[in-house]
């Protein structure tokens, strides 16, 4: 039986998987009763994956269909490669006659498409479950080979926490060059970029990326560097990191001898800074509810962490043994794109003006932190 009968009898219509936007962490292997078949599986959409799309231009895709063969207990991938146009079929380019007497088959460029290529076979390498066939040459000398394979299977935080002791070393200099490489933060500017530019609603997204992407906040408001300390942490209750008391988005701190908390409050650059229709007096637009509603949360916040959260044993004990100290906390709320209010000049004076009147609260904007974290990528 043919792999496209599988596909459409057992499964239904198939779905595709666009490297560079989906997440290859939601992906597993699954089987069928049908000739002994594996696939693919998309776990958070539940649907079936059976292309991978490398490159989506206007009027065609740039395809790899991966085929698992199974040897043991191991697979093998069998990857083919296309150019599919938008009704779905696939398309090759015209070849001449003495191609076609020779039988040559098309070309499948994927100049356009490399990295998204590296990615995809990346992720079939990182999968133990498959076999990647595998030589014995090697650009680096046998004793660093036998580092890398010590390396392997060590969780992500596990290598980056290596790095940054050999870093310390007199001998071994990393610039700020080699630590963007090495975390890969151009690709994460990228995905900040899109997700900007589509004012992705979803706070929770956010919420995620920047979990993930802790150096963002590097260089803080004031440009003090910041230092994150909890996630979703808790403002008062029984424990830092405890169920129910009053929670927030981020706790972080300064960096310096001493260093003091600091509370962040995320929203969506979706979220509007101002709102009617038109300036309530000369000069001057209402502030947004979101807005205003979201200083007084942190304001509620800072007064709960200040007089309850920190005092709590647990989390004094634990931050003060860092040398991390409560003292009248500032409060950062990202919110909204700065870029709305550029096309009014009683817009942006009306926001600068409120946020600049705000005592112990920074107020910053979605697009003005993409500039902060690309100028530490761009730094040298």
């Amino acid at each position: 039986m043919k792999y496209s009968k599988i596909f459409k009898d057992v499964f239904g219509k198939s779905e595709d998987f666009i490297v560079g936007e989906d997440d290859f962490s939601n992906l597993q292997i699954n089987s069928t009763e049908i000739d002994k078949f594996y696939y693919f599986y998309h776990q958070k959409d539940k649907r079936l994956i059976k292309h991978f799309i490398l490159l989506n231009k206007d009027r065609v895709d740039y395809i790899c269909q991966v085929i698992l063969i199974k040897k043991g207990e191991k697979f093998t991938p069998r990857l083919s490669f296309s150019v599919r146009d938008k009704t779905g079929k696939i398309a090759e380019r015209a070849r001449t006659t003495e191609e076609t007497e020779n039988s040559i088959k098309a070309n499948v460029n994927l100049v356009e498409c490399y990295e998204h290529f590296w990615k995809l076979v990346a992720f079939l390498q990182s999968l133990s479950g498959i076999e990647i066939p595998r030589g014995n040459f090697s650009l680096v000398s046998e004793d660093e080979n036998a580092i890398i394979a010590a390396l392997h299977g060590r969780s992500t935080e596990s290598v980056l926490n290596i790095i940054k002791a050999l870093s310390s070393a007199s001998n071994i200099a990393l610039t700020q060059k080699d630590i963007n490489a090495l975390l890969k933060r151009k690709e994460k500017l990228v995905v900040f970029e899109e997700q900007l530019k589509a004012k992705n609603p979803d706070e929770s997204k956010w919420q995620e990326f920047f979990d993930k992407n802790k150096w963002i906040f590097g260089y803080g408001l004031n440009y003090e560097i910041l230092r994150p300390e909890q996630s979703q942490p808790n403002y008062g209750g029984t424990r830092l990191d405890g169920k129910g008391g009053q929670k927030g988005d981020n706790l972080m701190s300064t960096s310096g001898d001493l260093s003091f908390t600091v509370l962040v409050e995320i929203k969506t650059p979706a979220t509007p800074l101002l709102q009617g229709t038109g300036e309530i007096r000369n000069g001057a637009w209402s502030l947004s509810r979101d807005l205003t509603d979201a200083i007084s949360q942190i304001q509620a916040n800072i007064q709960m962490w200040e007089k309850e959260g920190s005092a709590q044993e647990d989390n004094k004990d634990r931050l003060e043994k860092e040398a991390i100290y409560t003292v009248k906390p500032k409060g950062i709320i990202v919110i909204g794109h700065l870029g709305d209010l550029v096309s009014d000049r009683h817009k942006w004076q009306t926001f600068q003006r409120f946020r600049k009147s705000i005592h112990g609260i920074d107020i910053i904007t979605f697009d003005e932190l993409y500039k902060r974290a690309k100028f530490i990528v761009d730094s040298e």
